[in-house]
């Protein structure tokens, strides 16, 4: 175990997590350089779509290290010739594909190319003819798009994709020529690639040098990217549950942000290693314009000196967090690779290696625990696992304690970061059972797994379940129902597949008068409950109908207590109704304290504190948790200019003066509008819901009257106005007593109507009013 490392990555999200893992599985060669892609964790189309990581990702990487040798002089590195030179290229190809996007002509980018290389310093020729030579005579001349520090040849392509023939023709160019390196860059339709191709005779040149270095020092790291946002916490809780330490990643344009907080102090708690890491540099340095040059320090650090007053205010802040000194901060860029590797070596020298759990001396058996899992179609459920005692071995008979559950392993291997067959798994390793299970039920995220055929009872086994692990609890509830009343089986077999995927998600069995049959979900906050809602239509081809996001209130009534999580739940007589409270948490620039301040208009905001943060504030406030989910985040953003961000956590139920609104259409109440309201807003948000009800409502023969009430009292009210048809459209001149008649009969029978007709809403009117 003493050369094992199991650490994650924690950050403010978009602080660059995914791409500092790219890094390493570049510096450890765990991926092959042309199948690298941006984000190359991010399995989830939505993590690809939105730029963010919703589901945390385990890697195992192996890492060799050498003191005493020449780098260039090691067949490791024969896949990062001329390193420097190449995350230098690789900045600025990621940086025009930012800048102008995806589906242009070669020239464009080849143009913006030059720019961006002039930009950053880099020497270059441009369709510069080079000898092709055979037999050491020429036969003709090859001219490639760019030419680099004449040491990299860079052909570019702007093709669907790169097969093997484009990647053959590449190679063949390098044999016939004395460049050793070739980097062959496509801007495809849908992302930009960049794939590394090496001369043979290079690659028999380091391998033959390899042989004359000394012992080296091989590692297993064990990495798991998290996400970043609060909403997906509980994520990051479970994956500290399986490693020793963290690096804690900020970015050097941002500085330290609300989540930046919230996940040191949870990985301060759960005792991990942190080591802190400033990202972006690049970028803050492209904007202040200034030269910076590397030094040493007396301790060796790879800390650089600093010209920049903000940058060395952004190191000094996380170093007083963390609690050391400001030469233990780690500068790097995760998108050019600059630092990542001396980061990488910090976390073989400072994490230290796992440790066994420490169990009664009477019991010598495997202990693992579940910390993730995902479905597969074929394979069934396969559970990630971290062994914390003992082995565990293929054909292993196990037993899961909290399911009471006696299978048999069928596969064991390793994250690689697909999945990669192994005979066993030993302890302190991290890595994927399966067992053949289907049923979702049967494996839970947070299990203790016994290697055992024994089936115990409960009371002798409480000693031996494998604790830092809490269930997360949903706080946010919202209705789901399918479009399609046909898609419910379909619905419902989505659900718990994403369920095993998702062990936040909570959801049981639901109706709806006008949705019909549907589930009431659970979720962690709104971004998780639109998060599920995108999965089903992407991934499952399932388009639903959501009804309000709403909270879990308490509610006592004839002395006895109990918990509703949909409004219309809501008894109109109880005795006292409670709602939860969060402790918010925003950091945001000093400059942008009183815009702050003034939410507390808009939402419940008691307690506010605040306390500066170097150049930044720090707001603490308790709010409800229903005012958050209404349009905090969006509100926070549009006063600050997006430069505020807040976590929060939930503290306690406190007593409120809450009331419970109902909708009448016609005089019948709308299933699935009612919603609670403090009674100072309730006549507010009444008038907003009946005059959006009147515009979405399709109009019928007779006037629709649409009602806001607290119990039997109306407090705000709109009509719809009778579709009118012309009755007298055929008559013509003569005495107007005729078409009076004819109006005095129509108002009547629309009278009769408005009397016996019922207003149905539409699947379509109800979509329109939770938008």
């Amino acid at each position: 175990m003493n050369n094992i490392r199991n650490f994650v990555i924690i950050a403010h999200i978009d602080h660059g997590k995914s791409t500092l893992a790219d890094r390493f599985l570049e510096i450890t060669g765990t991926v092959e350089s042309r199948q690298m892609k941006e984000q190359y964790l991010d399995q989830l189309e939505l993590e690809r779509e939105r730029g963010i990581t919703i589901k945390m990702a385990p890697v195992r990487m192996v890492y060799k290290t050498q003191t005493e040798v020449d780098k260039t002089q090691t067949a490791t590195d024969s896949e990062l010739l001329y390193k420097d030179i190449t995350y230098k290229i690789r900045g600025a190809v990621f940086t025009v594909r930012r800048q102008l996007g995806l589906g242009h002509k070669e020239i464009i980018y080849q143009k913006a190319l030059e720019i961006e290389f002039g930009k950053i310093g880099l020497n270059f020729e441009k369709e510069k003819n080079i000898d092709v030579f055979y037999d050491k005579q020429k036969v003709g001349v090859y001219r490639p798009d760019f030419i680099v520090e004449n040491k990299i040849l860079i052909e570019l392509k702007t093709l669907s994709f790169i097969g093997k023939q484009e990647e053959k023709q590449i190679w063949n160019y390098l044999r016939g020529t004395f460049y050793e390196l070739a980097l062959l860059i496509n801007f495809s339709p849908t992302r930009a690639d960049i794939y590394r191709i090496i001369h043979n005779q290079f690659r028999e040149k380091c391998s033959q040098l390899s042989v004359l270095s000394p012992q080296e020092s091989v590692y297993i790291l064990n990495l798991i990217d998290t996400p970043g946002h609060p909403d997906f916490s509980y994520e990051v809780s479970r994956a500290l549950v399986a490693v020793e330490g963290a690096i804690l990643l900020v970015d050097a344009t941002q500085g330290i942000q609300a989540q930046t907080l919230a996940n040191f102090y949870t990985a301060k708690r759960a005792g991990l290693k942190i080591i802190g890491a400033v990202n972006k540099i690049d970028l803050l340095r492209a904007r202040t314009n200034t030269d910076y040059t590397r030094t040493n320090t007396e301790d060796n650090s790879p800390y650089k000196s600093v010209s920049s007053q903000y940058e060395l205010d952004i190191v000094k802040e996380l170093a007083d967090l963390i609690g050391c000194t400001i030469e233990e901060i780690y500068k790097i860029s995760a998108k050019t690779g600059e630092g990542a590797k001396e980061l990488l070596e910090a976390v073989v020298k400072f994490v230290p290696a796992p440790s066994k759990a420490s169990v009664p001396s009477e019991i010598q058996m495997t202990r693992a625990l579940i910390f993730d899992s995902f479905y597969d179609e074929h394979k069934g459920i396969v559970a990630s696992v971290r062994v914390f005692n003992g082995e565990i071995k293929d054909g292993d008979e196990i037993y899961l304690i909290a399911t009471d559950v006696n299978s048999k392993i069928k596969e064991i291997g390793y994250f690689s970061p697909k999945l990669d067959k192994a005979k066993k798994i030993t302890e302190g390793e991290i890595g994927y059972i399966i067992t053949g299970i289907k049923d979702m039920e049967k494996i839970k995220i947070g299990d203790t797994v016994l290697v055992s055929t024994i089936k115990y009872s409960a009371s002798s086994i409480k000693n031996w379940i494998l604790s830092g692990y809490e269930e997360p609890k949903p706080v946010v509830f919202v209705s789901f129902y399918p479009e399609e009343s046909d898609d419910y089986d379909d619905f419902k077999k989505a659900l718990q597949k994403l369920k095993l995927n998702d062990s936040a998600l909570k959801f049981e069995p639901d109706f709806n008068e006008v949705l019909g049959r549907g589930f009431k979900g659970g979720f962690l906050g709104k971004l998780h409950f639109e998060i599920t809602s995108e999965r089903l239509e992407k991934e499952f081809k399932i388009r639903t109908i959501n009804s309000f996001p709403s909270v879990a209130y308490k509610i006592k009534k004839s002395g006895e207590w109990f918990t509703i999580e949909n409004p219309k739940d809501l008894p109109d007589d109880f005795d006292e109704i409670q709602e939860p409270m969060i402790k918010l948490e925003i950091i945001a620039p000093t400059i942008y304290l009183g815009n702050i301040f003034q939410l507390k208009e808009i939402f419940r905001m008691d307690d506010i504190q605040s306390q500066n943060y170097g150049e930044k504030v720090l707001v603490t406030a308790i709010m409800p948790l229903a005012d958050l989910i209404s349009n905090f985040d969006d509100k926070l953003k549009s006063i600050s200019n997006g430069f505020a961000s807040f976590s929060y956590k939930l503290v306690a139920y406190k007593e409120s003066d809450l009331r419970k609104l109902e909708i009448l259409v016609a005089g019948e109440q709308v299933a699935g509008l009612s919603r609670i309201f403090p009674k100072k807003k309730i006549e507010f948000e009444a008038r907003k819901l009946v005059e959006k009800l009147k515009k979405v409502l399709p109009r019928q023969q007779f006037s629709q009257a649409v009602q806001a009430v607290i119990g039997s009292k109306i407090i705000a009210r709109e009509t719809v106005p009778a579709l009118k048809k012309d009755v007298t459209g055929y008559l013509y001149g003569g005495d107007r007593t005729r078409k009076m008649k004819l109006w005095k009969k129509q108002k009547k029978g629309k009278k009769r109507l408005g009397e016996i007709g019922r207003v149905r809403i539409t699947a379509e009117t109800f979509k329109k009013m939770i938008q």
